[in-house]
């Protein structure tokens, strides 16, 4: 879950994408800077180009995908953060795995969503220019099955737009069942699957888009 994290930490991180102004050359007129945001705008996150995706590792060598689609999330004009994570929209392609997902290891009756909480200086990145990117270290809180852990997440911040700031995992992040309580779901799946193994070390990845609010 430190992928999630990091995640969030990105996300805040676009709060502080204000705006950049492209370098200018003798050779070639400037290209237009793109309109300044004030530090202090909010950001909303938008769902539909928002993802967190993550990888399992049974029988010790197959290896499936799956993802969380319906993220929601902000980062406020004082650079509070949160992302929250729709656990009973977890996207394994199989009806009957996602069924399990939810019931036996995520537990969603109980524990509907997880959360991803961190927060930023705004100031940070104010200067990204449309089209740049830029290397980060993101560090926040995962909430996840009743329990909070630190999360820690190499990223990248780019601005896509006059407006929109996207934060992706530059590496995957592993995240480790034991570190939220879900030992015993995890055992549950692997029993009722038939399985000698699933891996309990989670590689996790992300990609986070946020707008400015006006």
């Amino acid at each position: 879950m430190r992928a999630m994290i990091a995640t969030l930490g990105s996300a805040t991180l676009l709060a502080l994408a204000g705006c950049g102004q492209a370098s200018q050359t003798p050779e070639a007129p400037a290209a237009p800077a793109a309109p300044v945001i004030a530090n202090d705008a909010a950001w909303a996150l938008d769902s539909q180009a928002s993802k967190i995706a993550f990888a399992s590792i049974k029988a010790g060598e197959v290896i499936e995908t799956h993802f969380f689609p319906g993220l929601s999330g902000e980062v406020g004009a004082d650079g509070a953060a949160l992302v929250s994570i729709p656990l009973d929209q977890v996207e394994t392609k199989i009806d009957i795995r996602n069924e399990r997902m939810r019931e036996m290891f995520f537990e969603t009756e109980t524990f509907p969503t997880a959360t991803i909480s961190t927060t930023v200086d705004t100031g940070t990145y104010s200067d990204l220019a449309i089209g740049e990117r830029r290397s980060t270290e993101i560090e926040g809180t995962l909430s996840l099955h009743g329990a909070d852990a630190p999360v820690y997440a190499n990223a990248f911040v780019t601005r896509i737009a006059d407006d929109r700031i996207e934060i992706s995992s530059a590496e995957p992040v592993v995240v480790y069942v034991a570190d939220f309580n879900l030992e015993a779901g995890l055992e549950a799946l692997r029993e009722v699957a038939g399985l000698p193994s699933i891996t309990s070390a989670v590689p996790v990845t992300f990609t986070f888009v946020f707008s400015a609010q006006s």
